[in-house]
């Protein structure tokens, strides 16, 4: 898959986002800051809808190369 192909599916996008979100909640407990219930939450949400979005456009991609 090219990289054009990839933004445009969002995948470099959502990664990205996942990324952040993991590294900030990481950075938080390393210094010790107690992170907040929503923060866990939202970072639940965001790991969730990556995957789940991921799973969704590999079966498109099998559906349309079948």
């Amino acid at each position: 898959m090219s990289f054009v192909e990839l933004f445009r599916e969002s995948v470099i996008i959502q990664g990205f986002i996942v990324l952040v979100m993991l590294t900030t909640v990481s950075v938080m407990l390393i210094m010790g800051i107690s992170v907040p219930d929503q923060i866990w939450a939202l970072v639940g949400l965001v790991v969730g809808y990556y995957f789940g979005s991921d799973r969704a456009a590999t079966l498109r991609r099998l559906r349309s190369a079948s």
